[in-house]
């Protein structure tokens, strides 16, 4: 079962040597590397052109005329070339365990209609963002193990960074990929196949996600966060959860979440949580992640 690695690179050459190797490192060796460079203006396509030179798997590839397109519009351009079934992501400071490939490929064996798998990340960064992360971490396997369903895809991506997910091609490409927040793209992929396929969770931590100040995450708009929210709202609820619990849902949508906000100065995640916990009591919506360990 061949793999194409996807790697979006932008601005990354101090970082992307190291992903690289990372992939070149795997114990399975039926691969390919797709890193598409979206413009950068550093030395990331010499660094690149480095390793394309010395291993036929990898492959660069760039914009017309270099120019900078975003990291949707890399991301889908590098998915059209890649020639495998399945799609692992990295991005372009991150790293992947020796073991990430082949751990993942012995999952799908076991779970031949899993549609996407994804696995624990380790989080490299500052010892307070590292303390952070490993408690939110430790919330969201104790979720993953138990229940997560689709209505808690309001409160959070279970799927903390593109660098831990495999994903069938075909599905990936038929995904709608307009989110309204750029940098919450992967949340709005993931909750798309969340409410209709077969996903699976390894934990084990396969990648290690770097977290520093030139993050991409880290140039969200906070505010225009419970726009984002809302446009989820509408494009997942509508028609994978039964009438009731939608019905809510909907009523939710009919209150200005921005109001709520201003009325009760409750943010509008933790209000949704409390429609979460109404619909989990109402025992109408079922966990839609299968939790994998040996």
């Amino acid at each position: 079962m061949k793999v194409s690695f996807i790697c979006a690179s932008y601005d990354y050459a101090n970082y992307i040597a190291q992903t690289i190797e990372s992939v070149i490192a795997q114990d399975n060796t039926d691969w390919e590397l797709i890193v598409f460079d979206d413009g950068s203006k550093d030395n990331s396509i010499e660094v690149i052109n480095s390793y394309v030179k010395k291993d036929s798997r990898v492959k660069l590839f760039v914009h017309e005329n270099n120019q900078n397109k975003g990291l949707i519009n890399t991301i889908k351009a590098a998915c059209n070339v890649a020639e495998g079934d399945w799609l692992a992501f990295i991005e372009s400071d991150d790293i992947l365990k020796p073991n990430y490939l082949s751990k993942k490929l012995d999952v799908i064996k076991a779970n031949p209609d899993a549609q996407l798998v994804f696995s624990g990340v380790e989080i490299l960064s500052s010892k307070v963002i590292q303390d952070n992360y490993i408690k939110i971490f430790e919330r969201r396997n104790n979720l993953i193990k138990k229940d997560f369903n689709i209505a808690m895809l309001i409160q959070e991506n279970p799927i903390p960074t593109f660098s831990c997910v495999m994903i069938k091609k075909s599905l990936f490409n038929s995904l709608d990929f307009s989110s309204p927040l750029a940098q919450n793209i992967d949340w709005w992929l993931w909750a798309q196949v969340l409410s209709s396929h077969k996903v699976v969770y390894v934990d084990e931590n396969l990648s290690v996600w770097r977290r520093h100040e030139n993050s991409y995450i880290t140039s969200i708009d906070h505010a225009k966060m419970n726009n984002f929210i809302r446009s989820l709202f509408k494009f997942i609820f509508k028609s994978n959860i039964p009438i009731l619990p939608r019905l809510m849902l909907e009523l939710h949508l009919f209150l200005s979440i921005e109001r709520i906000d201003k009325l009760f100065r409750t943010p509008a995640r933790y209000i949704c949580k409390s429609l979460r916990n109404s619909l989990y009591l109402m025992n109408k919506i079922k966990p839609v992640i299968i939790y994998y360990k040996d």
